[in-house]
């Protein structure tokens, strides 16, 4: 490593679109409210199919945020319905979704302790038909048995925060996007026209997406049989006729539902990641100290990194050791990240990577290798 750490840091982002780990991507770390890395890198797409090929990132491209969307708006929202007395870590889970993880409760969905499976293909069974709402992906999920006992292990699911989203309807009365726009984005400034700058899209809507949103959204994943000489994936029957994802949640599961679900869904620029962090770190939407601190406490399962929503470091993970043991983040699958460590109290960091590591397939592996090195020349930046 050179003496500057800035030009270490670009100079390894700017190495990485190079050798295929990602087309583009863009990076922000900021400490203490200065922020100190703010750049895009790479392209939008590098497949000759796809849309976008070959237009240099900017600042300002959106990404789909994958599983950011389990902290960025499904805990974000379930905090704020804490704060308001709507529901409390220890309520249980309300029929009809108790049937798949019968005596579990709000906290367990959290943690990931509910006792769910870690994954179905729920999107295979519509596959034609898909985007066909969350109803029907709902119904499967009350109908897979329980893997476990609620607090008897941890197993990272996407089904508890499916659950989570239709819970959160429930209990404001409103749709997940737009409880994300009113109760998130618009009080934070982040609903900009005619480009959002976080949100959720849904599909099968009469209005498909404007000029000005496909030009802001970097497309991810390529589905060309081409990519894929070991013979056809299996989501590659529910994404027909779509021949590349812009603008279109990566997530099959949650493209079936269409667009909109707990635990993936958000398409978002680095800034307005940025802004929902800073809202956990000084407050703001009903959120203070004392709530977050609830929020940012470990799990007692013996082995987990879990907080509730939130994950934290653990040895040899991605954040390379580089960050306090009070870190909370989360991965996102697209090849997203948001990390933030709130020691020194005086300058809480906020590590953001934004990328789209599935173009033109999702299979590539070497994201893996990147992100510890990644979080470990962010720490270096002063």
């Amino acid at each position: 490593m050179r003496p500057d750490p800035r030009q270490d840091l670009f100079d390894h982002l700017e190495a990485a679109t190079r050798d295929g780990v990602f087309p583009g991507c863009v990076a922000l770390v900021s400490a203490g409210g200065a922020q100190l890395y703010h750049e895009g890198h790479g392209v939008y797409a590098s497949h000759p199919r796809a849309p976008m090929t070959g237009v240099r990132v900017r600042r300002e491209t959106v990404y789909d945020l994958a599983s950011l969307t389990k902290v960025l708006s499904t805990t974000t929202l379930t905090a704020i319905a804490v704060s308001e007395g709507l529901v409390d870590l220890d309520t249980p889970v309300p029929s009809p979704w108790s049937k798949a993880c019968l005596g579990a409760r709000l906290g367990d969905l959290l943690t990931h302790s509910a006792g769910l499976e870690a994954h179905r293909e729920y999107f295979a069974a519509f596959a034609g038909r898909a985007p066909v709402g969350a109803a029907p992906i709902l119904e499967a999920i009350c109908e897979t048995p329980p893997a476990a006992a609620p607090g008897e292990r941890t197993v990272y699911s996407d089904l508890g925060f499916i659950i989570l989203g239709a819970w959160l309807e429930r209990l404001f009365d409103e749709t997940l996007d737009r409880l994300f726009e009113n109760r998130i984005a618009w009080p934070l400034g982040l609903d900009r026209r005619p480009v959002p700058r976080i949100g959720y899209h849904r599909l099968g809507e009469v209005r498909g997406p404007t000029a000005d949103e496909e030009r802001a959204v970097a497309p991810t994943e390529l589905y060309d049989m081409t990519l894929h000489p070991d013979g056809e994936p299996s989501y590659f029957a529910v994404r027909r006729p779509v021949r590349c994802a812009h603008y279109e949640v990566h997530d099959d599961n949650a493209y079936a539902m269409g667009g909109v679900a707990g635990h993936a869904g958000l398409f978002g620029d680095a800034e307005a990641v940025a802004e929902i962090a800073r809202v956990w770190l000084r407050g703001g939407l009903g959120l203070d100290r004392r709530l977050r601190e609830r929020f940012w406490a470990t799990s007692k399962l013996p082995g987990s990194t879990r907080r509730f929503g939130w994950d934290g470091t653990s040895e040899g993970g991605s954040t390379g050791g580089a960050f306090s043991s009070a870190t909370v983040g989360h991965l996102g699958y697209t090849g997203c990240s948001l990390w933030i460590d709130p020691q020194p109290e005086s300058a809480p960091r906020i590590v953001i990577l934004l990328s789209n590591r599935v173009h033109p397939r999702r299979q590539s592996p070497a994201i893996t290798a990147f992100r510890p090195l990644f979080h470990r020349l962010c720490a270096r930046l002063e």
